[in-house]
C-alpha cells in the first residue's frame, strides 16, 4: 500500500513537471507572408562595408541601378541592379554629418530626407552633371523626427510619414506632402494613419509602429511601410487605411531600414549592418 502511495505521488510530479516544463517552452511565430510574396524564399546579398549604416535604397529605372545611401554621411552611392555592388565614386549632396534616413526619386532627380524633415535635392544640370539643392524643411512646431519618404504619382507629392512627431497622439501616425512642382511643404498632414487598428491586426503583441521605410507597389498599388523598430510590414492604401500587418522575423531582417520595388514587383528591402555586413534581400513578385 504504501508503495503504491509512492509511487501515484512520483507519477504525480512527473506529470507537474512536463506540464510546467511544456508551459515555459517560448511561443513559436508562423511568419505569414504578405500577397504574391513568400517570406520562406529570400534572395540575400552582402553589401559592401561602405554601405554598413544603409538608411535608404530605391530604384532606378531610368539607369536601371539601385540608389542607396548611409545614415549619417550625405552622399549617395550607385549600386549594381543584380546583387548592390557599389558602382563607381559616391555623389556628395551635402557636407554636413546628420541623420539622413530615406530616399525617394521623382523622375531623374533624387531626394533625400534628413530626420528633421529637411529634404535635399540632387538634380542633373544641361551639362549632365548632378548638382544638389537644400530644400529646407518642413515648418512643423515641437519636435518631429521622420524616417520614410516615397512618391506618389497620382498626388504627384513626396509623402513624409513621421516616425515620431509631438503633433501626433498615440492614435494616429501622420504623414505630410512636399510637392516638388508646386508649392513645396504643407504642414497639414496628408493623411494619418490609425495606430490602433495596426496593433489590432498585428499577429503578435511588439512595440509602436515608428514607420523607417515606405514605398508604392508599382503593381498593386499600396503603400508598403516598414517598421524597424516594431520588426512590422504594414500595408496601406494611398490615403493610409491600414489593409494589413505582418511580421519582420529578426533572423532575416536585423534591422529594416530601405525599401524599394523593381518595376516588375520585385521587393528589395536593405537592412543595417549589426552584427555584420548590411545586407539587401530580394523578393520575388508572383502575380
Amino acid at each position: 500500500m504504501e508503495r503504491f502511495k509512492f509511487l501515484k505521488g512520483l507519477y504525480y510530479i512527473l506529470g507537474s513537471l512536463v506540464i510546467f516544463t511544456s508551459s515555459c517552452k517560448p511561443k513559436k511565430y508562423v511568419y505569414k507572408s504578405p500577397p504574391h510574396y513568400d517570406f520562406k524564399q529570400p534572395v540575400p546579398f552582402k553589401l559592401d562595408i561602405k554601405l554598413k549604416e544603409i538608411s535608404g535604397i530605391v530604384w532606378d529605372s531610368h539607369k536601371d541601378q539601385f540608389i542607396a545611401h548611409n545614415d549619417e554621411l550625405g552622399q549617395v552611392f550607385f549600386l549594381d541592379r543584380s546583387a548592390g555592388a557599389i558602382m563607381g565614386q559616391p555623389f556628395i549632396f551635402s557636407e554636413s554629418k546628420g541623420d539622413y534616413e530615406d530616399i525617394a526619386m521623382v523622375g531623374p532627380d533624387i531626394y533625400v530626407l534628413r530626420s528633421d524633415g529637411a529634404i535635399f535635392k540632387i538634380g542633373i544640370d544641361s551639362a549632365g552633371k548632378r548638382n544638389s539643392t537644400d530644400l529646407g524643411k518642413i515648418g512643423l512646431s515641437d519636435k518631429n523626427d521622420f524616417e520614410a519618404i516615397y512618391y506618389d504619382a497620382e498626388k504627384k507629392a513626396l509623402i513624409m510619414i513621421c516616425k515620431n512627431c509631438d503633433s501626433d497622439d498615440k492614435k494616429v501616425v501622420s504623414a505630410f506632402a512636399y510637392y516638388p512642382d508646386s508649392i513645396g511643404f504643407v504642414t497639414k498632414p496628408v493623411y494619418q494613419i490609425d495606430a490602433a487598428k495596426i496593433k489590432g491586426l498585428s499577429p503578435r503583441e511588439t512595440s509602436k509602429f515608428q514607420p523607417s521605410a515606405a514605398r508604392i507597389h508599382p503593381v498593386l498599388k499600396k503603400v508598403f511601410i516598414i517598421s524597424s523598430a516594431s520588426n512590422q510590414l504594414v500595408i496601406t492604401d494611398s490615403n493610409g487605411e491600414v489593409e494589413g500587418v505582418y511580421m519582420l522575423t529578426k533572423k532575416l531582417f536585423a534591422q529594416p531600414e530601405g525599401l524599394t520595388f523593381k518595376s516588375n514587383g520585385e521587393m528589395w528591402i536593405s537592412n543595417e549592418g549589426v552584427a555584420s555586413r548590411a545586407t539587401l534581400v530580394k523578393f520575388i513578385y508572383t502575380p
